[in-house]
């Protein structure tokens, strides 16, 4: 296989996932994007997409617009 084949291979795999998680409903959806241990199944603690609770917008903001800290 080449290059491109692993990414069109990827690339569905990941439209695949969404499209099974665009199924659920709310709810589901946030337990379904947890992390979860591979051994017990409990969750870990982490999620996809989660917001961090350390990350500080207010700087992102000005660094965005070009500003010195």
């Amino acid at each position: 296989m080449k290059g491109r084949d692993y990414l069109w291979c990827l690339t569905n795999l990941l439209l695949d996932r969404e499209e099974e998680l665009e199924r659920l409903c709310p709810s589901c959806r946030a337990r379904a994007a947890q992390e979860h241990c591979p051994v017990c199944g409990r969750t870990t603690g982490q999620t996809e997409g989660a917001d961090n609770p350390a990350f500080d917008w207010e700087r992102y903001r000005r660094l965005r617009e070009g500003e010195r800290l």
